[in-house]
């Protein structure tokens, strides 16, 4: 989890520009696209009877969104693998370890504003998911897609530049699911 420190000094190093960005060049007068980056720490969990296997790798997620109403968006996402983690069965520690690899998905986004500094959302769409496990002379890359969905926060920093806090679940089939809490920055322009 040493990737989570440098994504935040990435967001605030993104902010310090944005803000001095802001205050050379008038903004948009209504902006329809953002780019969003961020982190998020993720939860994998697998149940086979009364077996369960949990792992929680991070990921660096990207959104490049349009938002042809203030009300609506469209999203595509892009997220890479951030760090492996080792692989809990029952609670105990095994020599597995799991990573995420390349997800790539779209959702749509509606959203409704509560004032000017938050906006609450929600996201529903699609996410295909690539899972790296690797264990001593192992590994394994599984690829598959899932109906992903998600709530979040955006905090408006400026009318150009806003902090993000959102869950989302990225898959979820049989009895695996990949879900987690993550933190960005975005930038419409």
């Amino acid at each position: 989890m040493k990737i989570a420190p440098l994504a935040f000094v990435a967001a605030a190093s993104l902010m310090a520009l944005s803000a001095a960005q802001a205050q050379t060049t008038p903004p948009a007068a209504n902006p329809k696209l953002y780019a969003e980056i961020g982190y998020v720490a993720t939860d994998l969990k697998v149940t086979a009877g009364p077996d369960s296997l949990k792992a929680s790798p991070g990921l660096v997620s990207g959104i490049f969104g349009y938002q042809p109403h203030p009300n609506f968006a469209v999203e595509g996402f892009l997220g890479f693998g951030a760090g492996k983690d080792k692989v809990q069965l029952n609670g105990a520690a095994v020599p597995v370890e799991v990573k995420l690899g390349t997800m790539v998905g779209v959702f749509a986004r509606p959203s409704v504003a509560l004032g000017e500094t938050v906006e609450l959302f929600g996201r529903i769409g699609w996410m295909h998911t690539e899972l790296k496990t690797s264990a001593p002379g192992l590994s394994v890359t599984e690829k598959d897609s899932s109906v992903a969905y998600g709530i979040g926060a955006n905090f408006n920093l400026s009318r150009t530049s806003y902090l993000q806090a959102s869950w989302t679940s990225f898959y979820k089939k049989d009895d695996t699911k990949i879900e987690g809490f993550g933190l960005a920055y975005g930038l419409r322009f």
